[in-house]
């Protein structure tokens, strides 16, 4: 008897000849005692369990975190939710310009004030150390 496999949702894309999506994380490392994580592309509900595990990473160093958006095209839901649940579990400042969706987002469900957000990482990791 044969078995016959189905093909996750990614392969078929791929099969289809669409891009597969790209992992919207592409590091982390700490600068000047601060966590710095630094996103891509789309960070959306597809790639939920990949930013889970690269936020729940981040708050484990116990440090400040710089979450950098610059390389950021999309930014959904999910993201924003592990924003939030981040200030409850140490102090955060957002470096970049926020993708379209994600700054929508934060304006209508109220958020921005406790999401601050500064021009590049160098002045995130100065505005997340200076501020208790």
């Amino acid at each position: 008897m044969c078995e016959q496999t189905v093909p996750k949702a990614q392969d078929t894309m791929a099969l289809a000849g669409f891009p597969l999506p790209q992992e919207p994380v592409l590091g982390a490392y700490t600068e000047h005692g601060v966590q710095v994580l630094v996103l891509y592309g789309d960070a959306d509900h597809a790639h939920r369990t990949i930013l889970e595990a690269a936020f729940t990473a981040a708050w484990a160093t116990g440090r400040r975190l710089v979450v950098d958006v610059t390389q950021l095209t999309y930014a959904g839901e999910t993201l924003h939710g592990l924003l939030l649940t981040t200030l409850t579990r140490t102090r955060l400042v957002l470096a970049g310009t926020l993708p379209p969706v994600l700054r929508e987002r934060i304006h209508i469900s109220g958020t921005g004030r406790f999401l601050p957000t500064a021009p590049d990482i160098t002045s995130a990791i100065t505005l997340v150390r200076d501020n208790p």
